[in-house]
């Protein structure tokens, strides 16, 4: 087999095809209810998270450019990269990530993150690029935990809730109703 480099570079306004076994006609977009490998990868090409475990299996930033615990680690301060945008054309700020993890929390949650936010009693913008989560107690691997697949973020609507029908993130791709023709 032989390896070397990519041969296409990317290029904006192209169309990606993938053909994926596994989509149901119970599938969402919603982050809260992914549950299999299709919509898992649907939506990593569609939003981010705010941390990312990288090829090499190390934590690295996506759209969180840094973070920062107290010293018990039940509060984490996370600063948001600035100049990011939603393919809707909506800046991502403080309130887009505040929308999305309040989707996750509260006894009436359906999300399948519900177990691993358990411990989120606060999520609040400190600023338009700074969010502060705060933790029922210490969690060291808490800027693991935002990596997670049901956690990316989406763009946050006027009434504070996240808007995750449409498809739209931060991601590489964005999607379109495609009419076969």
């Amino acid at each position: 087999m032989m390896m070397g480099k990519a041969l296409a570079a990317p290029s904006k306004g192209r169309t990606y095809k993938q053909a994926l076994t596994g989509g149901a006609t119970s599938d969402s977009l919603d982050p809260a209810k992914i549950l299999d490998r299709y919509m898992i990868n649907v939506s990593s090409q569609l939003r981010n998270n705010l941390t990312e475990i990288g090829p090499d299996n190390q934590l690295r930033a996506e759209l969180a450019e840094s973070w920062e615990a107290s010293a018990d680690a039940a509060t984490w301060t996370f600063k948001l990269r600035t100049g990011v945008e939603f393919h809707n054309g909506k800046t991502l700020d403080a309130n887009d990530v505040v929308a999305t993890f309040q989707h996750h929390l509260g006894e009436d949650t359906e999300s399948a993150a519900k177990g691993i936010v358990r411990n989120i009693t606060e999520v609040k913008a400190d600023s338009t690029d700074t969010v502060v989560f705060t933790l029922s107690g210490g969690s060291a691997d808490f800027p693991f935990i935002v990596s997670d697949y049901h956690l990316p973020i989406c763009p946050a609507k006027a009434d504070g809730t996240p808007e995750w029908e449409s498809g739209t993130g931060t991601g590489g791709y964005k999607l379109v109703n495609f009419e076969p023709g």
